[in-house]
């Protein structure tokens, strides 16, 4: 090697070297970042709630209460999910991914909104749609777990009912005989990520479905002669336990025909009336306050459970 070409060497080997180093230092604050963000704040019987979960669920609280609601109560919130989730594993409860969609479509429609439509505005808000949905199965697990403990504890007289109906100046509807439905949600799948044309694809396949349906005793035999249809068991709903738009659109049907298709997480979905039969003796008024008398008791005994957990937990602060 020659004397002319060292100091060109040497240049090149300083411009490498400190290259190097500005990457070295651009890694190191990634890192450092990426563990701020994932840096376990609480411990729930070494169960670890980090620092992510904790701004994810604060931001998803302060969209539910308008800003009512902060760091404090989602702190809260996660530590009792935490308890809910592991009594569910102690007790071999679990909560299917296609129930917490359902459950997803229940809240979206609620808000006058479709499960993609609901995300969406979440997503807006800075809320991952894992948060919301890790929100809704830790809640869909403790309702199954209070309702096999407590179903024989909850009991609701017909004297409870009366009482109450007395108590409250009497609905208009009051008088109408309650009904019991038989229903069957037949779902047309969209897979994820497909393009926008197969939603308009889906929906007119279901109106396709909807007018050759011949009713719930055929509608495994329909949907077996075409692609991606799953047809969901049967249902069996009060009326005064239906949420109204779908109380609405059941009242209005005849039996063996279907709802309007309607868009789900999943897919397409539309719902046949498979039966209708009055129940006799009660009223719709009568079968919606025992079922809100019932919801009562059963949350005031799910706090006090729930409470119980926390104080037999090992929770720990960092």
């Amino acid at each position: 090697m020659t004397p002319a070409f060292k100091p060109m060497i040497a240049r090149r080997s300083a411009r490498i070297t400190r290259g190097a180093l500005v990457a070295a230092v651009l890694a190191g604050f990634a890192v450092t970042q990426a563990a701020a963000q994932s840096a376990i704040k609480v411990l729930v019987n070494d169960d670890p709630i980090t620092t992510l979960d904790i701004q994810q669920r604060t931001k998803m609280i302060s969209v539910f209460t308008r800003g009512q609601q902060g760091e404090k109560q989602a702190i809260d919130q996660l530590i009792e999910e935490r308890l809910m989730l592991q009594e569910a594993k102690r007790r071999n409860v679990t909560v299917s991914d296609a129930d917490v969609d359902a459950e997803l479509s229940n809240r979206a429609r609620g808000a006058k909104l479709t499960g993609d439509q609901f995300l969406a505005a979440l997503r807006q808000a800075g809320v991952s749609a894992q948060t919301f949905k890790d929100f809704l199965r830790s809640n869909l697990a403790w309702s199954q777990i209070v309702r096999a403990r407590f179903r024989a504890t909850v009991n609701v007289t017909d004297q409870d009912v009366t009482s109450a109906l007395t108590s409250r100046e009497a609905p208009a509807e009051e008088d109408k005989t309650a009904v019991e439905y038989k229903v069957q949600p037949i779902l047309f799948v969209i897979p994820t990520g497909a393009a926008a044309a197969a939603e308009t694809q889906r929906r007119a396949e279901a109106n396709a479905f909807r007018a050759a349906f011949k009713g719930c005793d055929q509608s495994l035999q329909q949907a077996a002669g075409a692609p991606d249809i799953v047809v969901k068991p049967l249902v069996r709903r009060e009326s005064g336990q239906l949420a109204p738009d779908l109380k609405k659109a059941l009242g209005d049907l005849a039996i063996g025909a279907t709802t309007e298709p309607e868009r789900v997480p999943e897919g397409i979905q539309i719902v046949a009336l498979c039966e209708k039969n009055p129940i006799a003796g009660q009223s719709e008024a009568s079968v919606a306050v025992r079922e809100e008398i019932s919801s009562e008791r059963g949350q005031l005994l799910a706090r006090r459970y729930l409470r119980d957990l926390k104080s037999d937990a090992v929770i720990e602060y960092r």
